[in-house]
């Protein structure tokens, strides 16, 4: 499948979601932010995902036609969490859901691929690499993986301007590879 071309009156949100400092940011149809923020909270169990769900609805609800794209599992990283980061994706999925809302789902390594140029990269290169690409300088490293989520959402609409390794990953998250089968 071909990348998409830029609908109309595009906005563009990307949503890197944490337990403690959930990243927010909104994009118009020429990249300027909307929003920016760093949802944090020092919740704990269920009233934490119902604040941070009520948040992000708050942004749906503003922004109901717009493309999202969510950051997927970090494997390995932080494991006595693990249960914690699933039911917040898992909240977070099943509320765009029932707004019919189908969000683009990208690796860790591939947001990374996205704006460094490679799979791999410290939080503090990834802040840097956004202020020097795009010229927006990021509050912290949650609003700076939202930012490139948000960027990928904009480039899955409208491939120009992109490099190599940018256009590599906006294909990978429209044609995903096929699963490996055991053998």
């Amino acid at each position: 499948m071909a990348l998409m071309r830029r609908t109309a009156n595009g906005v563009f949100v990307g949503l890197d979601l944490s337990l403690t400092g959930t990243g927010v940011v909104v994009l118009d149809n020429e990249c300027s932010v909307l929003c920016a923020e760093t949802l944090k909270n020092k919740l704990r169990g269920m009233e934490r995902l119902a604040y941070l769900r009520e948040e992000i609805h708050s942004v749906v609800r503003k922004y109901p036609s717009a493309v999202y794209c969510i950051e997927g599992y970090a494997m390995g990283s932080r494991s006595g969490q693990a249960f914690s980061i699933g039911e917040l994706g898992g909240v977070i999925k099943l509320l765009l859901h029932t707004e019919n809302i189908i969000p683009h789902l990208v690796p860790p390594t591939r947001l990374k691929k996205f704006i460094v140029g490679g799979g791999r990269a410290e939080k503090d290169m990834i802040l840097m690499k956004v202020f020097q690409r795009w010229g927006w300088e990021a509050k912290d490293n949650n609003q700076a993986d939202a930012y490139g989520l948000a960027r990928i959402a904009y480039g899955l609409t409208n491939p120009d301007g992109h490099n190599k390794a940018q256009i590599e990953v906006l294909n990978d998250i429209l044609n995903p590879p096929e699963p490996k089968k055991k053998k």
